[in-house]
This record gives C-alpha cells, sequence and structure tokens, in this order.
C-alpha cells in the first residue's frame, strides 16, 4: 500500500488504472490499526516533502517573472494562498535550517507559512527546532508581535471595519457578518464573553452551546441600548481592558500589536491594566496572590493563554482557568501553574486532574512549554519534573540553593 505510485493526472502507476477510494479504504480495513497509522503519517511526510518541492519550483519560476495572481484560477485556491505561497518560497532560500525540517515532515504548511515571517538568518537554526511545537496561530502572533504597527496600519484597521446583514428568507434567520479593529474587537469579545459566563442555567437544566449564549449576549446588549434610549439616566457599564506592556516592542491588546499614539489615546479615554511582560512575553507581575484566583489572576490567564492549551485544540471559549498542580497536591495560586483550558460537555478539563486521567505539565508562559502525560506515565513525568526544577533553579539564580 505505501509503496504504490500514482502519476501526475492521479491514476495508478501500474498501468494506469484509475483510483478507486472504496478499494483504498477497504484494502487499510485490512491491516492492523498500527500500520493504518503508520501509512497516514507515511502520506503526511510525502505530502510535506512535495509541498517543498512545489515551493522550489514556485521560486524559480517567480525569479523568471512566471508566477502571477492567475495561478490562483489554475491551482483552484485564493489569489490570497498564491500571494502567500510566493513570499514563504522566497523567505526558504535564506532559512536553509527550517527548509530542512520542513522537508522531513515535521512542519505543517500552516506552521511553515508563520515561521518563515519569524525567523531570520540569526535565529532560524533555534526555530528550526522550536517551531514544530508552536501552533500555527501562536507562530502568527509572534509575527505580529515583532512588527510594530503604524498610526497608519491602525487607521487602515478602523477603516475595514463592518457589520452585514441578510435575510436567510427560507430559514427565518437574520445572518451577519462583521470584522472589528483592534481595540473594538478586544472590547467586544470581552464583554460578550462576561455575558456568556454569567448564563448559568436553571436548576437541573443542561447548558445551552456557547453559540447560543453568544447570540443571547448580543440580544441583550441591544436591548439594553433600546431601554437606554428610553430611559437617558440607565448608563451601559464599561468594559475593563487590559493592555500588555512589554520591555521592548509595541503594546498588545487582545495579542494586536498598537501603534504607540493609541496608548496614549486609550490613557486618556478607558480604564486600562497595564501588564509588564518580559521581552519573551512572560508576565512579571500583577499584585499580591490571593488564596484562590482573583478575577485579575484569571484575566491575566485568559489573556495570555487565548485559546484551550492543549495541543491541537483552538477552542476559545467557554475557558476555564486550570491548576497544573492541584491546590490539594501543593499547587500554587500563581501564573506559572495556571492555564487555560476548554470546559463545557466532551470539552479538556474534565480529563485533567485531579479528576481525569491525564496532567498538563511545564512553563505555562511559552507557546510550546505544556506537555499532556497520562499520570501513569511515570517516567515522562520525573522528567519533567526535573526540567522545571532545573528551569527554576535557573531563575532563581546560584545563590538561590544557599
Amino acid at each position: 500500500m505505501t509503496e504504490r505510485q500514482f502519476d501526475a493526472s492521479g491514476a495508478a502507476g501500474d498501468g494506469g488504472v484509475p483510483v478507486d477510494y472504496s478499494v483504498l479504504c477497504d484494502e487499510l480495513r485490512c491491516h492492523p490499526t498500527e500500520s493504518v497509522a503508520a501509512i497516514r503519517e507515511e502520506a503526511v511526510r510525502e505530502q510535506r516533502w512535495w509541498r517543498m518541492r512545489e515551493l522550489a519550483a514556485t521560486r524559480v519560476l517567480d525569479e523568471r517573472g512566471q508566477v502571477d495572481d492567475t495561478l490562483a484560477g489554475v491551482d483552484g485556491v485564493s489569489i490570497r494562498d498564491v500571494r502567500a505561497t510566493v513570499a514563504t518560497a522566497r523567505a526558504l532560500e535564506d532559512l536553509p535550517s527550517i527548509a530542512a525540517v520542513a522537508a522531513e515532515g515535521r512542519l505543517s504548511d500552516a506552521q511553515l507559512a508563520q515561521v518563515v515571517k519569524v525567523a531570520d538568518a540569526t535565529d532560524e537554526a533555534e526555530w528550526a527546532q522550536r517551531a514544530p511545537r508552536w501552533s500555527p496561530a501562536d507562530l502568527a502572533q509572534k509575527a505580529r508581535e515583532l512588527r510594530t504597527p503604524t498610526i497608519a496600519d491602525a487607521a487602515a484597521r478602523r477603516a475595514a471595519r463592518e457589520l452585514r446583514t441578510w435575510w436567510d428568507s427560507d430559514q427565518g434567520m437574520l445572518r451577519l457578518r462583521g470584522a472589528l479593529p483592534d481595540v473594538d474587537g478586544a472590547t467586544f469579545e470581552l464583554v460578550v464573553k462576561q455575558i456568556v459566563e454569567g448564563m448559568r442555567p436553571a436548576a437541573g437544566q443542561p447548558w445551552e452551546p456557547y453559540e447560543r449564549r453568544g447570540a443571547d449576549a448580543l440580544m441583550m446588549l441591544v436591548e439594553s441600548y433600546r431601554e437606554r434610549r428610553t430611559d437617558q439616566t440607565t448608563t451601559v457599564p464599561g468594559a475593563h481592558l487590559v493592555v500588555q506592556v512589554p520591555v521592548s516592542g509595541p503594546a498588545t491588546v487582545a495579542g494586536i500589536p498598537l501603534p504607540d499614539e493609541m496608548v496614549e489615546k486609550l490613557r486618556a479615554s478607558a480604564r486600562i491594566e497595564p501588564h509588564l511582560v518580559d521581552p519573551d512575553g512572560d508576565l512579571l507581575a500583577i499584585g499580591r496572590t490571593e488564596s484562590v484566583v482573583s478575577p485579575k489572576m484569571k484575566r491575566a490567564v485568559l489573556l495570555r493563554d487565548g485559546k484551550c492549551r492543549i495541543d491541537g485544540c483552538d477552542v476559545r471559549g467557554p475557558l476555564d482557568v486550570h491548576h497544573l498542580i492541584p491546590k490539594s497536591w501543593g499547587g500554587t495560586d500563581t501564573i506559572d501553574n495556571l492555564a487555560a483550558v476548554c470546559k463545557g460537555g466532551g470539552a479538556h478539563h474534565g480529563l485533567l486532574i485531579p479528576h481525569g486521567p491525564y496532567i498538563l505539565l511545564g512553563n505555562p508562559n511559552r507557546p510550546d512549554g505544556l506537555t499532556l502525560l497520562p499520570v501513569t506515565d511515570l517516567p515522562a513525568l520525573a522528567q519533567l519534573a526535573t526540567q522545571r526544577a532545573r528551569a527554576d533553579q535557573a531563575r532563581a539564580g546560584p545563590d538561590a540553593a544557599a
């Protein structure tokens, strides 16, 4: 099965017999699960190797002036995809370590497209090792953080704001689609999340899906405005925005870099809670630690993580703040022992200790710092614990042991 070759037309190499998908599936059903998993892994590696061939060919054609937006129609992709492919192909020539890792099949196309925006000739060998453990979203966020936007960039984002509505008469539903820039988007997301997380069901009743509660939250805002128009003495509560201020580089809100001019404007017109972070984005301090996770600490964790921290899970809500080491096991309420995980029916929070069979360990301040392990995997747990102890000692300094 793994050695079967297909020509460019999609037909099998042995005599040009067309590929029968059902036959392929039936053949695989005769294999043990481990064999099927190995075949899939090999196929993924082959796809990624051929992607590198495509990028190299694109680079040469680009040098010869033979690549333009018309390639989108030929390949059946968007113009945006074509331009991203060209940008990746150009960047890879100066990033040999990353190109080698990608050719080995250790980087997905999505990861590769983002890491070339982050790495340069001075640190590409390091990123070649780190990038396979970063999600595409985290790499994209890192790329955004490396570029300080101008006030013109912020103005362009604001000019692109939109809200479209149209009626689906067959379903009797008003459809919506929109886009909000930086601060507006962060404010909207924060307020809606606060409303949604406060919508608890009546005793004995099931939770409504998060998306339905989100729609209800939007209607609550509409009703609030309508009531305010009726009674001008009623005011709508303001949102509590958190702006992260690094030692160097741009301030961010909800992970979106802000121009300095906008931060100054916000200081005059909004309530801001600044968080000082180090060059790696690690939170340095947010105030006194309390006996339970304070609202301020929860906000800091959710802001840092933005989504569920289980590898491969991109759920952004609803989220819970999870103690990596439970309080009952001697864990603390400090931010390096907290991580966001998705909650609700079928979510990941219920799978984690102390009640579930898995443990999430490592440094949550790094996008690739956490590892999910069964609690029964004692050797791996011991190795992680040793690594963390060494890291803690290194941060504390040489005099800590004394």
